[in-house]
């Protein structure tokens, strides 16, 4: 493999742990599919709600990263395509 192919990777790897970290970090603020299958009563999916502080932050960088982590399969695609 090409040094690109290996530097991709490795970006690739790294996104990657970082979005389980933060999927972990967010994991005990969604109980809504929890609550989904037994029945519970205090669901409230289509409620509008703002998340302030640091839940707003993780959401964010949840969605940069996943954006990035798809963009740089895209390019290490191609990168192995042209190798």
């Amino acid at each position: 493999m090409k040094t690109t192919s290996v530097i991709l990777t490795a970006i690739l790897m790294i996104v990657s742990f970082l979005i389980i970290f933060i999927s972990l970090l967010l994991a005990p603020d969604s109980n809504s599919f929890s609550g989904a299958l037994v029945g519970s009563g205090d669901l409230d999916l289509f409620k509008v709600s703002k998340e302030r502080g640091i839940k707003k932050l993780l959401k964010w960088s949840m969605y940069s990263l996943g954006i990035l982590l798809f963009i740089f399969s895209i390019a290490l695609r191609i990168s192995l395509q042209k190798g």
